[in-house]
């Protein structure tokens, strides 16, 4: 099999069709035809079903369809690898996360490094849930943060990162103040909803539950950073970690601490066997701070 071939299979599996993946690779629908049937023949099983009128991967191919965009993607990080070896930062830290952290722990960890660590900029990747579980360590990722109970298989736990979740509101609904906030004076309150998604929602609903508190959902997303800027946008409440917090705080938004707490773990992986020195103990050394600070 060849690098074209892979290129069409995924081109196929994420438009839906050979006329959508011809489109994107700028080749002929019998071109990208040709190049399936090539790599199905070599694999000696069909990557697709069709299904009214479009082409979904079947089960072999949902598998297969990993490792293959795993290997385009390291295929395509070559020019910037080489990029970063003729420029001297050869050393620098690569660091995958989810889209809560990456949008609220990592960046004044980031920042900090930054300045301590001119000359070497990091690498910051963010990744779903299902694609931090299947990460390798031949990806060259250096460290790995992910809301625990979700952990990549192939890479070790070095640390955890404990926070305790903060309520968020727009200002009209919350006032301001230094007081914990009782979880069962909450329940004439709006809230936006996380659940099923986050992975501690279900934390959430168990400390409403013990004070007797049915709170009232208007919303529901999968993404912490979209239900904090609802929040900023002033449509509900939601409890969120502080680092994210910080970001929707503001004038028209307050930010308080709860009773009885609600704790999260964050947890910090590395590819088994590795030092953690140098660049990653610096970052390391950021991260703890930003959560210090």
């Amino acid at each position: 099999m060849n690098l074209k071939q892979l290129k069409a299979f995924l081109a196929v599996a994420d438009g839906g069709s050979v006329t959508a993946a011809a489109e994107r690779l700028n080749l002929t629908q019998p071109g990208v035809s040709r190049q399936i049937a090539a790599l199905e023949a070599e694999l000696e099983f069909p990557l697709f079903d069709r299904v009214r009128g479009r082409l979904i991967v079947n089960r072999r191919g949902s598998a297969f369809l990993r490792h293959a965009r795993h290997s385009v993607d390291a295929v395509d990080h070559l020019p910037r690898a080489a990029r970063a070896i003729a420029a001297g930062t050869i050393d620098r830290v690569t660091v995958v996360a989810t889209s809560s952290i990456v949008h609220g722990l990592l960046p004044p960890a980031i920042d900090q490094y930054i300045r301590n660590r001119p000359g070497l900029p990091p690498s910051v990747i963010m990744r779903g849930l299902r694609e931090i579980v299947d990460l390798a360590p031949e990806d060259q990722t250096d460290l790995v943060l992910a809301p625990m109970p979700v952990r990549p298989a192939r890479f070790n736990l070095i640390e955890t990162i404990n926070v305790d979740l903060v309520l968020a509101g727009p200002s009209v609904y919350l006032p301001s103040g230094d007081d914990e906030v009782d979880l069962g004076t909450l329940g004439r309150l709006p809230f936006i909803s996380l659940d099923p998604f986050a992975t501690y929602q279900e934390s959430i609903e168990s400390a409403l539950e013990v004070s007797g508190t049915k709170v009232a959902y208007i919303c529901e997303t999968s993404s912490v950073v979209t239900a904090g800027q609802l929040v900023r946008l002033g449509v509900g409440c939601a409890f969120l970690d502080p680092f994210i917090a910080r970001s929707v705080s503001g004038p028209e938004t307050t930010v308080r601490k709860i009773k009885p707490s609600i704790s999260h773990t964050y947890g910090i992986y590395a590819a088994p066997g590795t030092a953690v020195t140098g660049e990653v103990a610096a970052l390391l050394d950021a991260i703890h701070n930003a959560v210090d600070t």
